[in-house]
């Protein structure tokens, strides 16, 4: 399938995204380890240099999925843009181009390699970074401790505003719980509290909620609405109550971020009545985002070729410096796209996509540029 000139384009294309993936990751682990040394120590029961590097190398290799969600597009177009300019550099395109071949046919392998990060990216967001959420949100040096501070949510189904102090994302549980009732009365308000709250996912047996350990006040006790009781319900012990709600521990700290989700679940945020109109579009775009992100990735690679082998170019460094304009440019068109879709002016669908047009016919625009 490949010739062995597409094998060594690969090859450099792999050589240049490792090295430099280990570069970066390697600058911010060093930057970061020594900004947070203090955390990392305090978690360090003993005084061994030996325990101290485990629980560093235990965190950051945790954070490395994270990073590579997130540097992955830069290094794409990066890698791309250093295998065209070292053929340049060393003399490998006059000979290709001699012997007939059009340029475009250099791109490949480097689309295949795009392709290949892109399902690499595409793996790490559905598969692993879903299983290591609660470990990436730990404390520095402690990743069974993933407290967070919660953030109020009005559950728009249940029509109960949850609230509390800190959620333990490792053990589904929150402290200081408070759950705002409606009461018969009209504008009247009951709070339901309890030292600790267990969220349980639902099942096909029985829904998903909150179980509130020695609420106060008692299930008994509790004047509420009629269509409450139908989510308010007595838990196995007399002293507890079990909330009925869609809205979990990681909605409650994270609910306009989906990511350290998968897709299935975002699609399922989305269709949950739950959640505001503002929390669902957001997480709409995100979803969108997610579609057309390998698609950008694979465009971005293209609209590189024609700046970097820029015909009748005098300078490989003008040509870099011209593609990384470019590229900033389309980073700026799809960050202004984001802000309309933002500020409502836009769909959600038509910010997401509008970009991959946008990129898509610059890069059949500048073909005609490049060196033939």
């Amino acid at each position: 399938m490949f010739t062995t000139f597409d094998r060594y384009l690969l090859k450099r294309y792999f050589h240049v995204f490792i090295i430099g993936f280990m570069a970066t990751y390697g600058l911010y682990m060093v930057f970061d380890g020594f900004t947070n040394i203090d955390e990392f120590q305090m978690a360090v029961k003993s005084d061994s240099s030996t325990s101290l590097l485990a629980v560093m190398i235990q965190h950051y290799l945790y954070q490395s999925s994270i990073f590579f969600d997130m540097i992955s597009p830069i290094l794409t177009v990066l890698s791309g843009v250093v295998v065209f300019s070292l053929m340049v550099r060393h003399g490998e395109l006059n000979p290709v181009l001699s012997a007939g071949i059009p340029t475009y046919r250099l791109a490949i392998p480097l689309a295949f390699a795009t392709i290949t990060v892109n399902c690499f990216v595409v793996a790490n967001q559905e598969l692993l970074i879903p299983k290591i959420a609660d470990k990436v949100q730990a404390n520095r040096g402690d990743a069974s401790n993933s407290l967070q501070f919660v953030e109020p949510v009005y559950d728009f189904s249940t029509r109960i505003m949850i609230n509390g102090l800190e959620l333990s994302l490792t053990e589904q549980k929150m402290s200081n719980a408070e759950f705002v009732l409606s009461k018969p009365t009209v504008h009247d308000f009951v709070t339901l509290k309890a030292k600790t709250a267990f969220y349980f996912a639902k099942t096909p047996d029985s829904p998903g909620g909150w179980l509130l350990k020695n609420a106060s006040p008692k299930y008994d006790d509790l004047e509420i609405a009629e269509f409450a009781k139908e989510m308010i319900l007595p838990g196995e012990d007399p002293n507890d109550v079990f909330v009925v709600s869609d809205v979990g521990c990681d909605q409650l700290c994270n609910r306009n971020s989906s990511s350290l989700i998968s897709t299935p679940e975002l699609i399922a945020r989305i269709n949950n009545p739950s959640f505001s109109d503002l929390s669902i579009r957001k997480q709409t775009m995100d979803l969108h985002s997610r579609l057309t992100s390998p698609l950008m990735n694979l465009i971005a690679v293209m609209v590189s070729i024609p700046f970097v082998l820029r015909k009748e170019s005098r300078s490989q460094i003008l040509n870099i410096a011209i593609c990384s304009c470019v590229m900033g440019g389309l980073f700026a068109i799809s960050q202004c796209f984001f802000y309309l879709g933002s500020s409502r002016m836009i769909t959600p669908d038509q910010a997401a996509w509008f970009p991959v047009i946008t990129s898509g016919t610059l890069a059949a625009w500048f073909s005609n540029r490049v060196w033939t």
